[in-house]
């Protein structure tokens, strides 16, 4: 036993060069997020909240089967530390298996949460929770979701969870309105589906992702082995689909603010890791006129419609922050954290 331990921290201590092992880990993924949205919050709010961030690196994104990722495959990325083709969930381009940073924090009896404006059904939380062929089986990833051990489920998505509610309730309390979220108090666990299929914009949202991630992080952090959540600003993707800048500012402003959360916690905590990143950036987004001054940005331009291959910001700030400055892989993201839980304490 002493030789096994002593493999152990000898393994640990190559694998980090000297990082402290976070307890916790709050992964934030601006869907769609390149260098130029950022830029566009920035000019608009002033000072972002990632911004606090003293570590900054760049992170590549393309998929095993193309130079332009979606967000599944990316997604897949992140959670597993390899890479898959477009449009799979979880499992190898062969159709292996793929374990995940969830799976990984239950063996070490971590809870595991995700925080969305988004559909739960959607493809970037359940590249962290489900294992599937297709991200548009949305009635097969719904019985995995439900089935599954994940402590926090904040999102959309009720329409598709109908027939599941008993289910989920059996194992948490249930929230299907804003009322009945802000009531909740801090279960173990919990689940709130508070829109039919995706919440609105940020602007028309009554429940903000900063609310969802405070309350996800009060629910998880009474874990005393630990945490693992992954919080998305999943709009931020979908109005560069539109090529619509005022409110993809306004959806990188509202991204933004949830990461204000995860940092508060994580300074008062000191055991916790953040880390800030993207999928993929969407649209090929530009900053084209504006003011500092007035926090105003007035012209936009974007050259597509779709995802593109370009890198995208990677932030981290806490324990273990220090592995992610420079350029990465987003598989290194994965493995990294992988590496951070199996070295953690239970």
């Amino acid at each position: 036993m002493k030789k096994l331990l002593l493999a152990f921290v000898l393994f640990a201590s190559a694998v980090f060069a000297g990082e402290t092992v976070p307890k916790n880990i709050i992964l934030f993924i601006g869907d769609g997020m390149g260098l130029s949205q950022v830029s566009a919050g920035k000019i608009a709010k002033g000072k972002l909240e990632m911004e606090r961030c003293p570590v900054t690196g760049l992170v590549s994104t393309w998929s095993s089967s193309s130079l332009v990722t979606d967000s599944a495959a990316a997604a897949t990325a992140l959670a597993t530390g390899s890479k898959t083709g477009n449009g799979t969930l979880g499992l190898s381009p062969d159709g292996q298996r793929l374990k995940n940073v969830f799976e990984y924090a239950k063996e070490k009896k971590k809870s595991t949460g995700v925080a969305v404006v988004c559909s739960l059904t959607h493809a970037t939380p359940v590249g962290f929770i489900v294992h599937a062929t297709g991200r548009k089986l949305d009635a097969e990833i719904a019985e995995q979701i439900a089935a599954s051990d994940v402590d926090v489920l904040f999102g959309g998505g009720r329409d598709v969870f109908q027939s599941r509610l008993s289910e989920l309730r059996k194992k948490m309390p249930v929230a299907l309105t804003t009322e009945e979220f802000r009531k909740l108090g801090a279960p173990g666990k919990a689940a709130a589906l508070l829109y039919p299929v995706h919440p609105p914009l940020a602007a028309e949202r009554e429940v903000s992702l900063k609310e969802l991630t405070q309350k996800a992080i009060e629910i998880l952090s009474q874990n005393t082995n630990g945490f693992f959540l992954m919080v998305e600003g999943s709009q931020i993707d979908w109005v560069a689909h539109k090529n619509d800048g005022t409110n993809t500012v306004s959806e990188v402003i509202d991204f933004d603010n949830a990461i204000g959360a995860g940092l508060d916690f994580a300074a008062k905590n000191g055991e916790t890791l953040v880390i800030i990143t993207a999928d993929h950036e969407t649209g090929g987004f530009a900053v084209l006129d504006g003011s500092v001054e007035n926090k105003t940005v007035n012209k936009t331009g974007f050259v597509c419609g779709a995802h593109t291959a370009t890198l995208v910001p990677l932030f981290a700030f806490g324990p273990g922050s220090g592995v992610f400055g420079g350029v990465h892989d987003n598989t290194d993201v994965g493995k990294a954290m992988i590496r951070f839980i199996q070295a953690s304490e239970q």
